[in-house]
């Protein structure tokens, strides 16, 4: 969808010679032209405007001075640094471009009517009066001559495979007529044309029987390779096109005229229709590019005009999925001087043409390819293309739908052929277009109608020259990158395709020369949103604005639509951030966009907005898929990562796991809503929980099924048991659910559950019928046992009486469950001694002797309690129960004496502390942290507001000040910047480095409480040991709370990002080190014993 725009037009009037120029060449070394007329041959610079070298052809009598003489061909031979010209008289002459001189290497008595060099410049062919065509070396010795005229077909002759003769063949009425002589108009000429590798060349003769042109094509060996079939109408016009794969040529056809296309063996093989009527034009020549991209056709007319002269045209015509397009249309005008006499395309650059008039005026013609595309913008903006065919705008707005070429949404029919498409670069009026014609109209349209343009204005504009541009504003710049395949700018992106078959988005924003020339050097990472991977030869066409989509060209002319991820990304934080969540779930849905954005993009929001979420959805299926793709992965994080100057989101501190977070509030949000129509969702958000709450989603269906019993009126919308447990089905595998509806203790949800699964009856009815029989707490027990569930087994069990407790206590051994079983028991019951001493033993086993005689001197085991307290040299406990039994004197100072010779010397802790002083200066330690960490949640917040502000105006400034104390602060040694950085800290509100001061006082807090964990250890066994359980507790409780909201408050105090920056030294400067010192603290508390102790005698 590319059209040819003209870049420049050199025009040079210097050059005046004798006779009219019949042949020129293009020198690709030095850019001059070398020009042959019936009197001399010159090489003129048009650049600069002289004539570089000159010599006469008459002077030598080469050509005749009468100026009858014709030069039939012209080349340029760089090796030798020379150009070779024939003459019609026969002569092949040398013009060595050094010296000046001429040299005639050879002649023909005949005459010649063509020379055609190879594109190696190995061989040279000439074409002889006598209809013959020589071949010879670019030393210009004979190689063979044969005659153009043969009768055999070649060595490509194709194969009869039993279908008859040909001429008992049908053809059609065209067919059976005899193949009609060549037009009047035709020189009779031979034609030659070289395959861009030089292996084979065409020759065009006329028949001398049939008076009609043939096409024959020989190889380098001078071998007939094949002859094309006879074709009614065919002209002089010949050319192959440098890729190898099409030879063109003209036909006249009854009702039109045409470019045809013949491949070697001589048949045809497509065409196009030139936009004149029949007798209107001739075609002279027919030239390829040298990138075989553009096919120039030099027609003239066939009938003169009221003065007597006939115009000239050159069309530059562009094939694109099997669609030719007319894309410029040069008028030459009727003025016989300002006719072209010799076109020629530039070797070296494939978009440049050289045409020289019959007034020896010289013009290069610049093309270069482009796209028309409307801006883009804002969101008016209809993501318009316009593509060139001859007189007709092809109008495509992909906005609305993605049209194939060659067909388009619209055409603008015009009166001439087009040359050059542009749009208006304002807001809301991006949709006009404007366009200039071949007969120097321009005309301006305005869209006004998603699918038809109303003509507003045309006039007729006065041109000097060539219209180069047709633009409302023109900047000039440098060459950034040349990687580049195409680019387009839209959305607040540059999006770009390069050679190696990417397409880069990028944010302008942010965009710097060097982040471009980094980013085009870069293959991009795993989770790079900025790069994505294109087919080979991809172009883009246009990006379509406030939109994700971009539309790519492909080189066999179809289209694409690619949903880039940048743009994606971009348009959903929009989206997300104007609470726009119907718009961003079904972008999501739809281009496969992990459903965990919506709530990683700002979790703080979302949680807030809930109740908007859940009525823009509107659907239950949709909020079941988001519930259903739900994980623990922060997005942002890792697939997704947010933009660099992105502003920093609030996260929740609450502790609880992202999933559960968001099922529950979603839960409590459907619930209060309107839970009959959203059972379903609701059963959603109980299964995907961390721990799936199966069983409370089994009682909900058991609920419902109880209230479908009672026959209440059923309201719109609400879901059948029969339809919850269906759904259930669908999310649990049938076995699992089978086991998690046992543990309801409901048989009828059991058989319910059972008949969806695929067991046999005779599997689970006996065990049903055997657990019905049971006594109820025992009956729970043998179900929570078999669900290995065992500390419900244990709590159904106890309640079974004294029989059932040796099985109890059997479980208690086999599941290790002392401190549930412990809280099942009063003090002084004898269960509760029993479970003390397996206890111990345990603890023995486990190398906890001390807590074991602790256990055993609170149940009256006071003889194992001691032997306990002096395995594990715990000599003052051991002393105290001695005393207690009491030993006596010989043995008791027998046993002081063993146990000061174990005991080390390990510093032993105070005792004497006070339970109310602890738990008062925790309380304290605790309020001043929540004060701490509220105000820096609240000065963060107005130091990132003003950081934004300030961005833009003082980003280079900040750098450098940055960048200087950074240097300064380098050079004090790490205690004196310490030192430094704590005077500087200050609680004041307002100070500049408040944040710092908050984050320093709260590291000190948490130091605090670490040195306390020794201590609290100690008193906690003292209270233990002298039954002050309710004390033990309370102290217990104060501290483990203090410890989770520290742990909790870690990664807001100190996120990710202000560890390395904004983290004061010492003790608590990074995260790490944080939570080391929390694991430490907790892991001083759990001791089984303690657990368990601080929660006994409640019966």
């Amino acid at each position: 969808m590319r059209n040819l725009k003209l870049l420049k037009s050199l025009r040079s009037c210097e050059l005046q010679c004798l006779g009219s120029p019949q042949c020129f060449s293009v020198r690709g070394d030095t850019g001059s032209l070398l020009l042959a007329s019936q009197y001399s041959i010159t090489e003129y610079d048009p650049r600069t405007g002289q004539v570089v070298s000159e010599a006469s052809l008459t002077a030598d009598s080469f050509l005749p001075e009468d100026g009858s003489g014709v030069v039939v061909g012209l080349q340029d031979l760089a090796e030798v640094e020379s150009a070779c010209l024939a003459t019609a008289g026969g002569d092949v002459i040398l013009f060595n471009l050094n010296t000046c001189q001429l040299e005639c290497v050879g002649s023909v008595d005949s005459g010649l009517t063509s020379m055609s060099w190879s594109p190696d410049e190995e061989l040279v062919i000439l074409t002889t009066g006598q209809e013959t065509v020589i071949m010879m070396t670019k030393d210009f010795e004979p190689i063979t001559e044969m005659g153009i005229h043969q009768d055999d077909f070649g060595e490509g002759k194709f194969i009869t495979v039993g279908w008859g003769k040909k001429e008992t063949q049908f053809h059609g009425s065209e067919g059976k007529q005899e193949v009609q002589p060549a037009a009047v108009w035709d020189d009779r000429r031979p034609r030659v044309t070289w395959r861009g590798d030089g292996q084979l060349f065409a020759v065009s003769a006329v028949c001398p029987q049939t008076g009609a042109r043939k096409v024959r094509v020989w190889n380098r060996e001078g071998v007939l390779q094949a002859t094309s079939e006879p074709i009614n109408g065919l002209e002089q016009a010949l050319c192959w096109k440098p890729s190898g794969s099409l030879i063109a040529s003209t036909q006249r056809h009854p009702n039109k005229h045409s470019v045809v296309f013949m491949e070697k063996n001589g048949l045809l093989h497509g065409d196009f229709t030139l936009p004149f009527s029949k007798d209107q034009v001739k075609v002279k020549k027919l030239l390829w590019n040298s990138d075989s991209s553009v096919l120039a056709v030099w027609l003239q007319d066939m009938t003169a005009g009221e003065d007597g002269n006939v115009s000239s045209y050159i069309q530059l015509w562009t094939v694109g999925n099997y669609h030719w397009y007319l894309k410029q249309s040069l008028d030459f005008g009727r003025d016989p001087q300002k006719a072209p006499a010799c076109v020629c395309w530039d070797p070296e650059r494939p978009l440049q043409l050289h045409v020289v008039t019959c007034d020896w005026t010289t013009i290069a013609y610049d093309w270069g390819w482009t796209t028309e595309r409307s801006p883009g913008l804002d969101a008016t903006d209809n993501a318009n293309v316009a593509v060139i065919d001859g007189d007709k705008i092809l109008v495509t707005t992909f906005r609305q739908c993605v049209v194939p070429p060659p067909m388009c949404s619209f055409e603008l029919q015009l009166k001439s052929p087009v040359n050059q498409v542009t749009f208006l670069c304002q807001p809301q009026r991006t949709n006009q277009l404007a366009a200039f014609t071949a007969d120097g109209l321009i005309s301006i349209f305005s869209q006004v109608r998603a699918r038809s343009l109303c003509l507003l204005f045309r006039c007729e504009v006065e041109v000097a020259g060539e219209v180069i541009s047709m633009v409302h504003c023109t900047q000039t710049g440098t060459v950034l990158a040349s990687n580049i395949s195409s680019f387009s700018v839209c959305n607040d992106f540059l999006v770009i395709t390069t050679h190696s078959h990417t397409c880069r988005c990028l944010e302008l924003s942010t965009l710097t020369v060097k982040g471009l020339q980094a980013a085009l050097a870069s293959d991009g990472g795993q989770n790079d949103e900025t790069l994505r991977r294109v087919e080979r030869g991809s172009r883009i066409v246009t990006v379509v604005p406030q939109d994700t989509r971009v539309i790519l060209q492909m080189p066999r002319g179809n289209l694409e639509t690619v949903h880039h991820r940048a743009l994606v990304l971009a348009q959903l934080r929009r989206w997300l951030d104007s609470l726009k969540f119907r718009e961003s779930f079904e972008c999501m849905r739809k281009l496969r966009i992990n459903l965990n954005l919506i709530y990683d993009h700002s979790p703080k929001v979302f949680l807030e907005n809930i109740e908007t979420f859940i009525t823009q959805l509107d659907s239950i299926n949709h909020i079941n898929l988001f519930l259903t793709e739900l994980k623990e992965e922060d997005t942002t994080s890792t697939m997704y990562p947010r933009p660099e100057n992105s502003p920093v989101r609030p996260q929740t501190a609450s502790g609880k796991k992202k999933v559960d977070v968001v099922c529950d509030a979603l839960k409590s949000t459907m619930e209060s809503m309107d839970p009959n129509k959203f059972c379903l969702s609701i059963l959603t958000a109980h299964v995907k929980k961390t721990v799936p709450e199966l069983e409370i989603a089994l009682q909900k269906k058991s609920v419902l099924h109880k209230i479908e019993i009672s026959n209440p009126p059923k309201s719109p919308g609400a879901v059948s048991a029969e339809e919850a447990l269906k759904y259930l089905l669908f999310l649990v595998n049938v076995n699992d659910l089978y086991e998690h509806s046992l543990g309801t203790y409901d048989f009828d949800l059991v058989l319910m559950v059972a008949e969806k699964s695929q067991k046999d009856p005779k599997e689970y009815l006996p065990f049903l019928n055997m657990l019905k029989s049971l006594e109820p707490n025992y009956q729970r027990f043998t179900i929570d046992k078999h669900l290995k569930r065992y500390r419900k087994a244990l709590f159904h069990l106890s309640k079974c009486g004294q029989e059932h407790f040796p099985e109890a206590l059997q479980l208690v051994k086999q599941q290790k469950l002392y401190n549930e079983a412990l809280r099942l028991f009063t003090a002084d019951s004898a269960q509760y001694k029993a479970l003390s001493c397996a206890y111990a033993e345990h603890l023995v086993e486990q190398q906890q002797a001390e807590q074991a005689g602790l256990l055993l001197w609170r149940c009256g085991e006071i003889t194992s309690a001691l032997q306990a307290f002096a395995t594990s040299n715990s000599w003052r406990n051991a002393i105290c129960v001695a005393q207690q039994i009491p030993l006596p004197p010989d043995q008791l100072a027998l046993l002081a004496r063993d146990l000061a010779g174990n005991r080390d010397n390990r510093y032993q802790h105070r005792q004497a502390v006070t339970v109310n002083t602890q738990t008062v200066f925790l309380e304290a330690q605790m309020t001043t942290f929540t004060r701490h960490k509220t105000r820096l949640a609240v000065v963060r917040e107005q130091k990132e507001k003003a950081r934004l502000d300030m961005l833009g105006k003082y980003r280079r400034d900040r750098q450098d000040v940055e960048y200087n104390s950074k240097c300064i602060t380098n050079v004090r040694s790490s205690k004196n910047r310490r030192k430094a950085e704590r005077k500087k800290l200050s609680l004041k509100e307002g100070s500049p480095l408040e944040d710092k001061a908050l984050m320093y006082a709260l590291g000190e807090i948490i130091t605090t409480v670490d040195k306390m964990r020794e201590e609290v250890h100690s008193l906690l066994k003292t209270l233990v040991l002298f039954q002050f359980d309710k004390h033990a507790e309370k102290l217990q409780q104060a501290y483990d709370e203090a410890l989770h909201k520290m742990e909790a408050a870690i990664p807001e105090v100190w996120p990710d990002g202000l560890q390395n920056n904004q983290a004061p030294t010492g003790w608590c400067s990074s995260e790490s080190n944080i939570s080391w010192s929390c694991r430490s603290l907790k892991s001083i508390l759990f001791i089984h014993l303690f657990i368990f102790l601080s929660n006994v005698q409640r019966n």
